[in-house]
């Protein structure tokens, strides 16, 4: 479900932001410490009442109560950009929309920390004129205008190389695994546009292009709740892969297929307006051992090497022969042939292109 990506986003969020703010939190708190120690200090009622507030942990609570505020604001404007029409705005545009938003945003989480903590009475500002005392330092300016730019430049870039690399793969790449080639076992669906060419001629090169990003905006809506990592798009072909070491992965790459053909039916009329037809897809399985490498220095990108591509694409690219819509290898029909909700028919063993040896393939329908 993609609510649950969505969860699972807005939580790596706002633990990030808690985090950084306990931690700022804790750095002014031992400076302020080192200051009352070293500095000489009047000890006058107001002065006492700050120390008292920095050495009560209550800012501590400051900082978290801020940290779930600001990280549910700061997510929330992370999926405005990333679920509306600002998507399809210049990067340019985005940046100066999101940064405004943010500044609105941390302005009325201050604004209700404050009002939140006053209310307790917790705070060494007790009235306006503190406050304005406060609000007209500048470096107050500074410390907070540095703190929600570096923060948010570092979250904003772990959220954005997430989604690139795909679920999972960011603490993959980070941890060096595949720094040296290792074999894996895998999943792969190379899914393709029927009749590409057809469409590409009678649409022209913009508006074919735009049917392309719609389809695979479509694709990325229902990849996380099928546990699948997009590998590559390859022009208007895009390439899935799942770990054959879950335990779900064959039947979720068959849902898969058939829950984003339900995708495109749904939102026919919208098709139907802007391209004058609601396009279909193709689709080749295969499963087996590939080797798994990080590759690129300029760009870096975690690549598959491995007979089961070839044969995977091979196999995809015999749909139109056969009329079908879902071709598989033999090895994978028969890891699914127990799916209830799907109905295997073996085609009969083919020659592929490429390949010496014949291979057996099955078409999957549902029932």
């Amino acid at each position: 479900m993609k609510w649950k990506r969505n969860l699972y986003d807005w939580f790596f969020v706002v633990a990030a932001w808690v985090i950084a703010c306990m931690g700022i939190t804790a750095t002014g708190i031992f400076f302020q410490h080192l200051m009352f120690r070293f500095i000489d200090i009047p000890m006058t009622p107001a002065n006492q009442e700050y120390i008292d507030y920095f050495i009560s942990g209550y800012q501590y609570m400051e900082g978290g109560m801020f940290g779930l505020l600001f990280g549910t604001v700061f997510y929330f404007v992370y999926w405005l950009a990333e679920n509306t029409e600002l998507r399809k705005k210049s990067f340019g545009k985005i940046m100066l929309i999101k940064t405004v938003l943010y500044l609105i945003g941390f302005s009325l989480v201050f604004a209700i920390v404050f009002f939140v903590l006053f209310l307790i009475d917790v705070t060494p500002v007790s009235n306006i004129n503190d406050l304005k005392e406060v609000l007209a330092s500048w470096p107050f300016y500074i410390a907070f205008g540095s703190i929600l730019t570096i923060f948010s430049v570092i979250i904003n870039f772990v959220l954005e190389v997430s989604k690139k690399y795909g679920p999972g793969n960011l603490l993959v790449m980070f941890m060096g695994k595949y720094h040296q080639p290792v074999i894996e076992n895998r999943i792969f669906m190379f899914l393709d546009l029927k009749d590409s060419t057809a469409y590409a001629e009678k649409l022209g090169h913009i508006k074919y292009s735009s049917l392309i990003q719609t389809c695979f905006f479509y694709l990325n809506e229902i990849v996380f709740a099928h546990k699948a990592q997009i590998y590559q798009y390859v022009g208007d072909e895009a390439v899935l892969t799942w770990n054959s070491s879950d335990a779900n992965a064959s039947e979720l790459s068959i849902k898969l297929f058939f829950a984003f053909r339900d995708k495109l039916h749904s939102k026919a009329a919208k098709f139907e307006q802007n391209f004058g037809f609601v396009p279909a897809f193709k689709a080749g399985i295969n499963e087996g051992s590939v080797t798994v490498a990080e590759v690129g220095y300029i760009k870096r990108d975690i690549a598959y090497h491995g007979d089961v591509l070839n044969t995977g694409a091979r196999i995809q690219s015999m749909c139109s022969q056969f009329n079908r819509s879902l071709l598989v290898s033999e090895h994978f029909a028969q890891a699914t042939q127990n799916i209830k909700q799907f109905r295997q028919e073996f085609l009969g063993e083919i020659a592929l292109k490429g390949k010496e040896k014949a291979v057996n393939i099955y078409a999957i329908e549902q029932t």
